[in-house]
């Protein structure tokens, strides 16, 4: 298993918050990833609007997961709004 660093950028609403981090645990959770490491980073501006939203509340992982998966996880978060 290979260790990898993700970073989450979640709509500033505080209700797209929980529900975008519950879906991404359980995401990666289901995926079989081992978490090492959880860090709040809180609401940020960010470099460039996105989907005209200039604010996003950041959420740091660092996980081993088999890489074999990384493909199948990006596809299954492009699919979640919140993010």
């Amino acid at each position: 298993m290979t260790k990898y660093e993700l970073v989450c950028l979640f709509k500033t609403k505080e209700d797209n918050y929980a529900k975008g981090l519950e879906a991404v645990k359980a995401l990666l959770t289901e995926a079989g990833a081992e978490f090492l490491k959880e860090e709040d980073m809180g609401d940020r501006a960010v470099a460039y609007p996105i989907k005209k939203e200039d604010r996003a509340h950041y959420y740091f992982f660092n996980i081993k997961l088999d890489g074999s998966k990384i493909i199948s996880l990006d596809e299954q978060f492009k699919l979640r709004e919140e993010l």
